[in-house]
């Protein structure tokens, strides 16, 4: 199945919309290039690991002469390519830039294609997730066999592609939380990340005022009757804790952890992975 075709391209968008490549890439070529043979894109995002990382030097070698061959192949094609580091075995951090390239890519009103085939099994996992969510297209190219020595290996990679073909997955629609559930996730992400573990619930308050989130409004400075200010904090209270955590609770996003009377909110793993593939946490910069 074709990915999308130069002709069909422009009949839908009037030759306004750039068709946006995400290739996780591990040691292949031919997967991560054979594609545009018989496809158009504009340009094209190379993630990998940094050449910094922090892991055998000489796989991360190994690892960027993949990215410059690949590199090289789709700049000839007319493609414009940029490279992004990823810590391709933390699935987090594919969640995170992965989604967060989409998302970029689609509010500028592009079109985003994913390839799913070109990158390790671990990588492929959250790159399905990312791209299942936000509904972008995630194709898989088929290899036709594998290299069988570095000769090969070092012109094809992994795969050899020898007839292209190119599978678009089925989407399947992925159930996130409410856009205010999620805004509050990505902050407990946040704070998390900076070292500043849970939020109480005048925090959460707060936070969702900032975000002008409906009946979370500033009690007016004319309202000076400490009774009405504390029936207002209540109702918020109640608010707070029966129309939001209460749902992400039982979701298993976030957990309550007390301290005699008092609890804070905290985020759980499975609520971290909610954040980074909502596509609002950010990724590096490029």
């Amino acid at each position: 199945m074709n990915i999308v075709t130069q002709e069909n391209n422009q009949a839908l968008t009037g030759g306004l919309r750039d068709v946006v490549h995400i290739i996780p890439l591990g040691h292949e070529i031919d997967r991560a290039v054979a594609p545009f043979t018989k496809n158009k894109a504009d340009r094209a995002y190379i993630l990998a690991v940094p050449p910094d990382a922090d892991l055998d030097p000489g796989m991360v070698k190994k690892q960027h002469y993949f990215v410059g061959r690949v590199t090289e192949r789709l700049q000839d094609l007319g493609i414009a390519v940029t490279f992004v580091p990823v810590a391709m075995f933390d699935i987090l951090d594919v969640l995170k830039v992965v989604s967060c390239l989409i998302r970029t890519e689609k509010e500028a009103g592009n079109d985003v294609y994913v390839n799913m085939s070109s990158c390790g099994r671990k990588t492929s996992v959250a790159v399905t997730l990312a791209a299942m969510v936000h509904e972008a297209p995630l194709y898989y190219v088929s290899a036709d066999r594998y290299a069988t020595g570095d000769g090969e290996e070092c012109e094809h990679g992994l795969s050899i592609v020898e007839n292209v073909r190119t599978e678009v997955f089925q989407q399947f629609r992925i159930m996130m939380p409410r856009p205010e559930n999620v805004g509050l996730l990505v902050e407990l992400f946040r704070r998390k990340e900076a070292g500043t573990d849970g939020m109480t619930s005048e925090e959460i308050i707060g936070f969702f005022h900032g975000a002008n989130v409906h009946g979370y409004e500033k009690l007016h400075t004319a309202e000076r009757d400490g009774y009405l200010r504390a029936g207002k904090k209540r109702a918020l209270l109640n608010r707070t804790n029966r129309g939001y955590l209460r749902e992400l609770e039982e979701q298993g996003y976030v957990e309550r952890q007390w301290r005699g009377r008092n609890f804070s909110i905290r985020i759980t793993q499975a609520g971290e992975h909610i954040a980074c593939v909502s596509g609002l946490v950010p990724g590096p910069r490029m």
